[in-house]
């Protein structure tokens, strides 16, 4: 990998954005997308394309549209390697693609949660998860599978939790959890970036403990893992399916 032009790509405009990531990634939710707008089965119209600045890291994490969203390619079941600086995968979100999709506040998303029976060594414990686009169905069937993996692999996908409706640490951005399609796993012995340095823009290290077993069930029912972020969230996973979508996803890059 060239992590010297990929770095350089990383501030950059997207060279590998396509809006039909999103009409792929999300099937019957989304009725079209171009690099006009993007339209809800609904009828919720969302511009493609926003004038906010987008210059600076912190611009584009906080002014990302639906574009930014997909500047980012995701390896998926690719390197191990730390992820080159500022290299963040699906971090630059659009929050009104999700508040369109799950709900625009907490009343209207609780309306769309369900619960579902998540594995653990001693049984089972209950969650709660966004029924839209079947996300609680995709979950649990990674429950199912996770809980044929060997006891030394499984034990990392203890202490779950799932939706709480908060903002992001040290931001006004809310966190995917907000919307009831993130996950987090063992969350007292895997790694989150902001324990080593608050800035986004400090240069940091890399650590994590994940199995990539795991993370590669995740991945194949649509969910990113935040292992594969500059800004390493290693017990993080969200549902994030337009950058597993075939016009979108990349391997090995």
């Amino acid at each position: 990998m060239n992590y010297q032009w990929l770095g350089l790509w990383v501030l950059t405009a997207s060279l590998y954005a396509s809006p039909q990531c999103y009409t792929q990634g999300y099937g019957t939710l989304i009725t079209s997308a171009n690099e006009t707008s993007l339209v809800l089965k609904d009828g919720t119209q969302l511009p493609y394309h926003t004038d906010s600045a987008k210059t600076s890291w912190d611009e584009k994490i906080n002014n990302a549209d639906l574009e930014m969203q997909l500047a980012q390619a995701y390896d998926a079941g690719g390197i191990e390697t730390p992820p080159p600086y500022l290299f963040d995968p699906g971090r630059l979100r659009y929050q009104p693609f999700f508040q369109a999709l799950y709900g625009k506040d907490k009343k209207a998303i609780e309306k769309n949660l369900v619960t579902i029976q998540w594995p653990t060594l001693k049984g089972s414990v209950k969650l709660p998860v966004n029924k839209v686009g079947e996300v609680d169905k995709k979950l649990y069937a990674i429950g199912q599978e996770i809980a044929k993996l060997p006891k030394k692999d499984r034990i990392w996908a203890e202490g779950a939790t799932t939706y709480c409706y908060r903002v992001i640490k040290d931001t006004d951005r809310l966190s995917m959890h907000s919307f009831g399609i993130a996950i987090d796993l063992a969350p007292n012995t895997t790694q989150y970036w902001k324990d080593e340095a608050p800035s986004e823009t400090a240069k940091i290290g890399y650590k994590n403990t994940m199995p990539m077993s795991i993370v590669r069930i995740f991945e194949k029912h649509g969910f990113i893992w935040g292992g594969r972020w500059y800004h390493y969230d290693t017990m993080h996973f969200e549902y994030r399916p337009e950058l597993l979508a075939p016009a979108c996803a990349r391997k090995g890059i």
